[in-house]
């Protein structure tokens, strides 16, 4: 082969590997072409969620200056743009709270410490700050690295809705069960009621028969001032008393009196526990009286169980106080008493009904439980009786929020236990419990939502 035809055979091998590189560069090309719009539709996905999504959403790094705040989070703190602002000037916080927003002294710690993504396991609830004026907000908080550099990633709610929800329903469950105990107070009432009003005809006509007497006696007096006769004046007293019962009334005057004054503390008893149970409900914790609880609940169910049931009470009377919502404990008692009642009606043949309720103090918690010899739980429901909106009455009788605002009361709110189950001997128990102390995660949440 000549020199000639190898230049040209090279020539075509350097020819043809370089249309292999074009193609190769132009496929390249092409794939990153590709790849930088399936990254730009990706990131424009993305950031019409993070704008579109109905909670607030915002990223920010160590030193807490906020990266990307979107338009949630623009409605729910009231700013127009908060990107390069410290993440502190958003929130009203508690020392405790500014090291929460930066992955420390969280509640139960961090899921997977050693991942690139960590989530915080509890929610945090602290006041977010709008226009000047506080609000309650609930932060979950996660925490990533990008760029080899540690960001915050903070999903916020506004609670303030929700709390006036909750505060609304919590008012309504109260002004139900007044409404269907209102027959029956109304009864209650009326029967001490009516004893003082004959009590009182009885003093007025008793009072005009002592007034003519009293008469009678003055007449007397100035007869004998006078030296004048007082022998016709005296046979009018003896008749007067003969005909007034002087005797009887000395009798049944101190009866009357206490017989009214025992009725009139019984109707102050009942409006007072009405009252209580039908004034504004509040979240702040304080001191209750559990016993003082349950007896105000059994004077204004009293008439639900007066032909159902003899009702006793067994109570420790060196209970201590608990720290708790006092409206809202109430209501649950008065929801579980009013259950009991229901169960009774149902099962009753005659008044033989019994219905028990016992404090005792163990160790660590306060136990209450009411017994009833009622128609028991069937066995397929014993698992449902507390969720929301179960109920086995029929359509318009019953909502199915008693018993589980019981559960939410007594568990979410007092870190307590709530638990039914019938007995062999028929009817049910259900047994409450509650910690002599208020576990300090709600009492710290407590204080943290209230602090200002």
């Amino acid at each position: 082969m000549s020199e000639l035809d190898l230049l040209k055979r090279k020539l075509e091998r350097e020819l043809a590997a370089r249309r292999a590189a074009e193609t190769l560069l132009e496929r390249k090309s092409q794939e990153l072409y590709d790849a930088n719009e399936k990254l730009q539709a990706f990131a424009d996905h993305t950031r019409a969620i993070l704008e579109t999504a109905a909670e607030g959403i915002m990223t920010y790094d160590e030193s807490g200056l906020i990266r990307t705040f979107n338009r949630s989070a623009r409605g729910i703190f009231g700013v127009d743009d908060a990107i390069g602002v410290d993440i502190r000037e958003l929130f009203k916080l508690t020392a405790d709270q500014a090291l929460k927003l930066f992955g420390e002294n969280m509640d139960g710690g961090l899921i997977d410490p050693d991942s690139e993504i960590i989530y915080q396991v509890e929610p945090i609830e602290i006041q977010g700050i709008r226009r000047g004026a506080t609000f309650l907000c609930e932060i979950s908080l996660s925490r990533a690295t990008i760029a080899s550099a540690p960001t915050f990633i903070a999903v916020v709610r506004d609670m303030t809705k929700k709390k006036q929800l909750e505060a609304r329903l919590n008012q309504v469950r109260n002004m139900e069960s007044i409404g269907q105990l209102a027959a029956g107070v109304a009864h209650e009432i009326n029967t001490p009621i009516q004893f003082i009003g004959n009590n009182i005809n009885f003093l007025e006509g008793a009072f005009d028969d002592i007034g003519s007497l009293l008469d009678l006696y003055g007449d007397l007096s100035r007869a004998v001032e006078n030296d004048q006769s007082s022998r016709t004046i005296i046979e009018e007293i003896n008749k007067q008393i003969e005909l007034a019962d002087l005797g009887f009334l000395r009798t049944e005057f101190p009866l009357a009196i206490s017989q009214s004054l025992e009725g009139i503390d019984r109707v102050t008893k009942i409006v007072r526990a009405l009252k209580e149970f039908s004034s504004p409900s509040t979240t702040t914790k304080a001191s209750i009286d559990v016993n003082e609880s349950i007896e105000t609940a059994l004077a204004i169910t009293a008439n639900r169980f007066r032909d159902l049931a003899e009702v006793r009470t067994d109570f420790d009377v060196t209970l201590p106080h608990v720290i708790g919502i006092g409206g809202q404990f109430n209501q649950s008692i008065l929801n579980i008493l009013t259950n009991a009642a229901d169960a009774m009606e149902i099962h009753r043949t005659s008044k033989s009904g019994v219905v028990v309720v016992e404090t005792r103090q163990t160790e660590d918690d306060i136990e209450i439980r009411f017994h009833d010899n009622g128609c028991g739980i069937p066995t397929d429901i014993r698992d449902r009786i507390f969720e929301p909106f179960f109920t086995t009455k029929d359509v318009g009788q019953g909502t199915g929020q008693g018993l589980a605002f019981v559960y939410d009361v007594i568990v979410n709110k007092h870190c307590g236990t709530v638990s039914a189950h019938s007995r062999s001997e028929g009817g049910t128990t259900v047994l409450v419990t509650l910690p002599t102390r208020i576990c300090e995660y709600h009492l710290r949440r407590e204080h943290e939502s209230t602090a200002s």
